[in-house]
């Protein structure tokens, strides 16, 4: 009993506290499988050759012995697999549960924010056609806002939106601050043009809030030495957004303090909810640089 106890105890603690946590939660099922199988057979021929050599009660060659081998180390095995396997389960259940009451409530104060948006949004489509034709400056000015508060009103709600629709959000949000400054700012925008960004989708406000908080950090507008560049590239299987911009000590402003945005933390806990182990999120800050970049693996 003491020797089938030293090999099945090691045998129980690896396939609950190493496999299923390696293998199983990280949906990598043919490894899994592989292993525990591995394990199964291994620990089995241990017990075969080995207690017939020791303890002369035994034969290997008996088929009743064989039998209780065989069930023994399948016992061993199931039993933390499904252990592990059910904690996983109950874990990912109450994140889940957890995930979506944020979500509504999120959703809730987002509700108590909109001001009948769809009037707003159509006020602003109808001033921008009377503008157009005497000044095409504030008419650009008005088209830009509206673009943002059709993204905020109509696709924001969404689970997923085309990639395509992020970046023109980004691009409509840098002409909205180089409309409303005096001098040209230093944001530069390099995104590859790829049919892929009209079929690829993403969560909204995953770029965009990246950008916002470049915005926040540079104090672009405010700051004359404020610097944004903005990147995105395919490669692969993986769409990669790279984003860098300096940092100002005019940050912490009351802008600033009523900024709006989502935040790393929440973007963070949407990217965990829909890619899992799926996405690599980098960031680097220096004395008055900050740097980030988001690969995604589609």
């Amino acid at each position: 009993m003491l020797f089938m106890l030293s090999i099945n105890i090691p045998v129980y603690l690896l396939c609950f506290k190493k496999l299923v946590p390696e293998f199983y939660q990280k949906a990598r099922y043919g490894e899994y499988v592989r292993y525990t199988a591995s394990l199964f057979v291994i620990s089995s021929l241990i017990r075969i050759l080995v207690e017939p050599e020791i303890f002369s009660a035994f034969k290997s060659t008996d088929g009743k012995y064989l039998f209780m081998v065989y069930l023994m180390q399948t016992i061993i095995i199931l039993v933390p697999s499904v252990q592990g396997i059910s904690k996983y389960k109950l874990i990912a259940e109450r994140e889940l549960s957890a995930l979506s009451l944020r979500k509504k409530e999120a959703d809730m104060e987002l509700l108590k924010s909109k001001i009948n948006p769809h009037f707003l949004f159509n006020t602003l489509n109808n001033i921008y056609s009377h503008s157009y034709a005497t000044d095409g400056s504030s008419a650009d000015l008005i088209k830009q806002l509206s673009l943002l508060m059709q993204y905020t009103t109509y696709e924001i709600e969404k689970k997923t939106i085309p990639i395509e629709r992020e970046l023109q959000m980004i691009a409509a949000l840098s002409k909205l601050y180089q409309l409303k400054s005096n001098r040209k700012l230093n944001m530069v925008i390099n995104f590859e043009t790829s049919e892929l960004t009209a079929i690829v989708e993403i969560p909204p406000t995953i770029y965009l809030t990246l950008f916002e908080n470049a915005i926040k950090y540079s104090a672009m507008g405010r700051d004359e030495n404020a610097q944004i560049t903005a990147s995105l590239l395919f490669k692969k299987a993986e769409v990669e957004f790279n984003l860098f911009n300096t940092i100002s000590e005019k940050k912490i402003t009351d802008d600033a303090s009523n900024y709006r945005g989502t935040g790393l933390k929440v973007l963070k806990m949407i990217l965990d909810g829909e890619y899992g182990e799926k996405y690599e999120m980098k960031t680097e800050q220096n004395d008055n640089t900050y740097s980030s970049k988001l690969i995604i693996h589609i």
